[in-house]
């Protein structure tokens, strides 16, 4: 690859925050081509087709890049719980929400387990937040804490005790938006059951 072509890339990746789109990508005049090229040095990572980070931009978490895939999609359950450090459990996937009948197609890397929610169960609880000065969409702990008790099956009892357990006794605590997240989901009854029996 030709030095002024090197430099057109490097400019483009500096304007566009490391992320390349091939659709944009091509109207600034570059060629796929070099998209094989730059894959097969290491310096870029493809996410999904069309969709690729500079390896430099790329987050610890992953959580980023799932985002960049899947824009609609909020960081929960599992992969919550290992943000907010409320459990040891680490999902061999990205766990994300996505709206109901949402068919996007999901990225190749990172890998992401998806779970459908609607209503409420999708919107409420939702904040920004970032890892590595970039953002995604992840849920509070108190709506993170709904979730999990929810979906205690999937994740285990000993995760839900653990993370609950590191909840309650964290400086973040707040019982009250917790409860108030359980009416509104309908699961007042198994988190107030789950409270009581590590009170």
């Amino acid at each position: 690859m030709e030095e002024t072509t090197r430099r057109r890339i490097d400019r483009y990746l500096d304007t566009h925050d490391g992320i390349i789109r091939t659709v944009d990508f091509q109207r600034a005049g570059l060629h796929n081509s070099y998209i094989s090229t730059l894959q097969q040095e290491g310096s870029i990572v493809r996410i999904k087709p069309g969709l690729y980070i500079s390896a430099d931009a790329q987050t610890a978490s992953g959580f980023f890049e799932a985002q960049l895939a899947l824009p609609s999609a909020v960081i929960c359950l599992g992969s919550a719980l290992a943000h907010y450090e409320l459990s040891t459990y680490e999902p061999p996937a990205i766990q994300v929400a996505l709206p109901r009948g949402n068919r996007t197609r999901g990225p190749e890397f990172p890998p992401v387990r998806r779970f459908s929610f609607g209503g409420p169960r999708y919107s409420l609880g939702v904040v920004t937040d970032d890892v590595d000065g970039r953002p995604f969409t992840i849920y509070d702990r108190e709506k993170t804490m709904c979730d999990v008790i929810r979906f205690r099956r999937t994740l285990g009892q000993d995760v839900v005790n653990e993370s609950l357990r590191n909840y309650l006794s964290g400086a973040a605590v707040n019982v009250d938006l917790l409860l108030q997240y359980a009416r509104v989901l309908r699961e007042e009854g198994p988190v107030l059951t789950h409270l009581r029996l590590l009170a």
